[in-house]
């Protein structure tokens, strides 16, 4: 699903688009809705995200299908300028002081902390970790990184290039 209709452009081919009435706001919103196939090349890839054994205290916000968790890889040498630009299409929003927030909800605090060192160590973007409004309020929740404004101009220089014209606000352009 797209974050907004202005990035219908993105999603070249069929999608359905569906709308809602918000009751809470009363507004309505449209979603544009597509399907992707999933290729067995591509389980190997799964298979480094997800731990297969069931953790029976673990929140369901980091459960994936079949009661996998997700984690972290070891091995963050996958987090490429290519990889970083894809996260930040998806799950990136900007922060009210520039900065920018990467959601990493569905990871436990450990392999926040050692993300966001990969991010300083790896590329010098420097980042800190916030707790999600959830946790905030007392109500379970999780953990984002935080990349501080005075990064953002190095995060546009490795991920520009990479990232779709209707994306690129997120990084303020």
């Amino acid at each position: 699903m797209l974050n907004s209709l202005e990035e219908e452009e993105i999603c070249s081919g069929k999608y359905r688009e569906m709308s809602y009435l918000d009751q809470r706001t009363g507004k309505t919103y449209t979603n544009l809705n597509f399907w992707s196939k999933s290729l067995p090349v591509l389980n190997e890839f799964y298979t480094t995200f997800y731990d297969p054994c069931l953790n029976p205290f673990t929140s369901k916000s980091r459960m994936g299908k079949g009661g996998k968790v997700k984690i972290v890889p070891l091995d963050l040498s996958l987090l490429t300028p290519l990889a970083l630009a894809h996260w930040v299409m998806q799950d990136g929003s900007r922060g009210t002081s520039k900065g920018l927030y990467l959601c990493t909800d569905s990871f436990n605090l450990d392999d926040v902390k050692r993300l966001s060192h990969y991010l300083d160590n790896k590329y010098d973007i420097k980042c800190s970790i916030h707790k999600s409004g959830a946790l905030l309020r007392g109500q379970g929740g999780n953990y984002r990184i935080y990349i501080l404004a005075k990064s953002v101009e190095t995060v546009k220089f490795l991920i520009l290039p990479f990232m779709h014209k209707t994306m690129t606000y997120k990084l303020g352009v």
